[in-house]
């Protein structure tokens, strides 16, 4: 058991360094601001240091290595790792391929992140959904609201709703996509609908739960 903790470690660390890889061949040609944030339609809005697509692998790395040994419910982690461990490989891939799409962008002179970064977080959505019904009460990842944190019966039923609402609804983005004129027609509305949908369903399961 501990050999495959091992590697499945390995596993993150390298899909944490390749984007940093990528990154380093290419520093030369890469100017020292670049853009770090992106509009609804994949655009650049907001620029900074190429470092950040550095420290964002490794952050993201070192945040999710650290979160279940200092969640004050740290023991509900043993009952979803395998499904934390899915998240953390998804969410690694996810930042690989934004920093890659970026570099590439700046690198070949092109928007490249704007015809991939709509369908990439509906990917990314649809995975985390796909295990989100196997999460347990904790205080960093889910659905954290004041209602699925103060009843595990609110906290499973939520999660169980909301990881079927994100598979599919993100599906039905995915698809809809290549048929809607406008990103943003598919995009800002079914992200609201994922949002919104699963926290007022907490509120409602949790007021019958608690009568």
């Amino acid at each position: 058991m501990k050999r495959k903790k091992i590697v499945q470690e390995l596993v993150l660390i390298v899909l944490t360094l390749l984007p940093i890889l990528y990154l380093t061949i290419n520093w030369s040609a890469l100017p020292e601001s670049m853009p770090v944030h992106f509009d609804v339609h994949g655009n650049p809005n907001g620029y900074g240091s190429r470092m950040v697509y550095v420290f964002m692998p490794i952050g993201l790395y070192l945040l999710m290595l650290v979160l279940p040994k200092i969640d004050p419910r740290k023991a509900n982690y043993v009952v979803f790792e395998g499904s934390y461990y899915r998240i953390r490989l998804i969410m690694a891939i996810f930042i690989g391929l934004i920093d890659s799409m970026v570099t590439w962008g700046v690198v070949s002179n092109t928007n490249a992140i704007h015809k991939f970064l709509p369908l990439t977080i509906f990917l990314l959505l649809m995975l985390i959904g796909n295990y989100m019904g196997n999460f347990r009460p904790n205080y960093f990842v889910g659905i954290k609201v004041p209602w699925t944190l103060n009843s595990d019966e609110v906290w499973v039923r939520t999660h169980k709703l909301a990881g079927k609402l994100w598979f599919w609804g993100s599906l039905a983005g995915m698809a809809l996509y290549f048929v809607v004129p406008k990103p943003e027609w598919v995009f800002v509305p079914l992200m609201v609908i994922l949002v919104v949908v699963p926290i007022v369903y907490s509120y409602v399961i949790y007021q019958k739960v608690e009568k």
